[in-house]
């Protein structure tokens, strides 16, 4: 179980976290949608300090090293390549073989990183962080700038990483997106908890979507 306890979270004078409390299961996929969905996944992961409130897991405060973190808009050192970046991850997790996830994800492995394309990177990202076989995976706008079968890939990975016991915490835009993928989902807005649903839920979720402050875009 990981709990996240009354964060509170400042960013300038904006207050995109104020008092969020969570109980989020072990082994599932949690969607979470609306305004403060990236600020919350950077808070879990360390990124952002929060002003109040705590992280745990198992009554422990939540260790970065048991977690891996997917940015919304991935970001590469300047002259790796793709085929760098993989041996380098493999370097620290020797067990890991990309090959079923380049086949899943293809990227050009001799372009540099930070050159290619948005989808490329995401998808470059994507594999790097599945390399690592972490428990809790973080994935903030896994499906932005994707083509649909990009997008059916990467759903029916967090469903297949899902099943396998971890705990995937998944941002996104659209709750149309998450349907079916999650067991549950959390709505964000004015700083605080809107609405949590249940994976049978979500087409009510969806209706709601609009009617309430915080309530993402369809």
């Amino acid at each position: 179980m990981i709990t996240i306890d009354a964060l509170r979270v400042r960013d300038g004078e904006q207050t995109p976290l104020d008092g969020v409390t969570m109980l989020l299961t072990a082994n599932a996929v949690h969607g979470i949608a609306g305004e403060g969905r990236s600020e919350l996944l950077r808070a879990v992961y360390g990124l952002a300090v929060p002003e109040s409130g705590s992280v745990t897991s198992g009554g422990h405060p939540l260790r970065r090293r048991d977690m891996a973190y997917l940015e919304a808009e991935p970001h590469f050192w300047p002259g790796l390549t793709a085929r760098d970046c993989i041996d380098l991850v493999r370097r620290c997790n020797p067990a890991s073989d990309p090959a079923p996830l380049l086949k899943r994800l293809p990227v050009p492995p001799d372009a540099e990183a930070s050159g290619m394309s948005p989808a490329e990177r995401k998808r470059l990202a994507l594999i790097l962080l599945l390399m690592q076989r972490k428990r809790v995976l973080l994935l903030d706008e896994p499906f932005c700038g994707l083509d649909a079968e990009s997008v059916f890939v990467v759903q029916q990975l967090i469903l297949q990483l899902g099943c396998e016991g971890r705990t995937l915490l998944v941002a996104a835009d659209s709750l149309a997106l998450l349907d079916g993928i999650c067991d549950d989902l959390y709505v964000l807005g004015g700083g605080q908890v809107q609405g949590r649903y249940e994976h049978y839920e979500f087409q009510r979720a969806i209706r709601e979507a609009g009617s309430a402050a915080g309530f993402p875009k369809k």
